[in-house]
């Protein structure tokens, strides 16, 4: 007799029991197999996994830590209500230097984006300096394009300046339209027109100093700025204007009352020599370089060329109206990678013994860049 037709055997369905704990439960580092979803590479997996377990890690400590630091700020808060304090001595006044620092920023056609934007960064540590200083200048001034310019002197910009900015500023361009001034008006918020002691050249260049009033050099709508503001600079006569440059022989002996003393406002990475010393030519103006010398360095020699930055430049300038000494001044506003150790005056010395062979022909000699004095 044939058997029915049975259905299949069902396989036995187990109940699961609690699953125990992981063997490694006690181990911090264990973590479950990686799972390589299709398409991955175990690599990728693996990244992928350590990023979730360090996600999950730091959301579960998340709040202990917050605890933890909340605890022990207000331990430290206690410690110092009961702490005994030194009297605070109050910091005197700062006593003004009677002259004026000027940084020319009518190289505006000759600069990069990114090298605008350092320029600006330059002029807030300058800024930082002298309002910490002792001995500030009374008076610092940025003044912008002016009728002479970094193309009209015969050097052409980088390819990257071209194509940023293909318009070179003028002489009646603003300060606020220029390359810095952009970053300085939109990026760092305007900020530089309440900064105290600062005064802007809003147009003319550092020309306007000698050759307009305030009010010529502001657009009619700023001109309404009250008395003291960024726009109440004061006119000099120009004999009293020094271009501070390395590209000359006259050495800067001291730094006189009633004087305006230029800095030229531009990172070109070494590119246009002689760019400061010709602008001050075409203009006119006196030219002096700092006394960075073995003479005032100690004996020290410099361990690179004399490139300086243009906060670097004024921090030597306001160490010199708090000391009165040359030597001081240089040795807070140079670097140290600046100097040379003993065995690079060795190497210096021996170096030089080798191309003291060479006819002055073919003796290379390392001018300084006109932007650093």
């Amino acid at each position: 007799m044939e058997k029915a037709h049975e259905p299949p055997e069902q396989p036995e369905q187990l109940e699961h029991s609690p699953v125990p704990d992981a063997p490694h439960s006690d181990n911090p580092k264990w973590r479950p197999p990686i799972v390589v979803p299709p398409g991955m590479t175990k690599s990728a997996a693996k990244k992928m996994a350590k990023r979730a377990a360090r996600e999950e890690y730091k959301q579960a400590t998340k709040h202990d830590k917050r605890a933890k630091e909340r605890a022990r700020r207000k331990e430290r808060r206690a410690l110092l209500r009961t702490a005994e304090r030194p009297p605070r001595v109050p910091r005197p006044p700062p006593q003004p230097f009677p002259a004026r620092v000027v940084v020319d920023l009518g190289f505006d056609d000759l600069m990069t984006a990114d090298e605008a934007t350092s320029m600006a960064a330059q002029l807030g540590y300058l800024y930082s300096v002298n309002k910490a200083s002792s001995h500030p200048f009374h008076e610092i001034v940025f003044a912008g394009a002016g009728t002479v310019s970094g193309r009209s002197l015969g050097f052409k910009p980088p390819v990257r300046a071209i194509e940023s900015f293909p318009d070179a500023s003028t002489s009646e361009t603003s300060i606020f339209d220029d390359r810095v001034g952009k970053h300085m008006e939109e990026k760092s918020l305007a900020t530089w027109r309440r900064w105290s002691r600062v005064k802007l050249v809003e147009k003319g260049g550092i020309e306007a100093l000698w050759t307009r009033s305030p009010s010529e050099a502001t657009d009619a709508a700023a001109g309404e700025t009250e008395a003291g503001s960024w726009a109440q600079w004061t006119p000099c006569d120009k004999s009293q204007v020094i271009y501070l440059t390395a590209d000359t022989d006259e050495t800067i002996s001291e730094m006189e009352p009633g004087m305006t003393y230029v800095i030229g406002g531009i990172v070109d990475r070494n590119r246009y020599k002689n760019l400061c010393a010709k602008k001050a030519a075409a203009l006119g103006l006196q030219m002096r370089r700092l006394p960075i010398d073995p003479a005032f360095l100690g004996g020290q020699g410099m361990s690179s060329r004399k490139v300086l930055t243009v906060n670097q430049v004024f921090a030597i300038l306001v160490g010199w109206t708090e000391t009165r000494d040359w030597t001081q001044a240089l040795q807070r506003g140079l670097p140290s990678r600046k100097f040379n150790t003993p065995q690079d005056d060795d190497k210096a010395s021996d170096t030089h013994a080798t191309t003291s062979t060479l006819s002055p022909s073919e003796e290379t000699h390392d001018e300084c860049p006109s932007e650093a004095p």
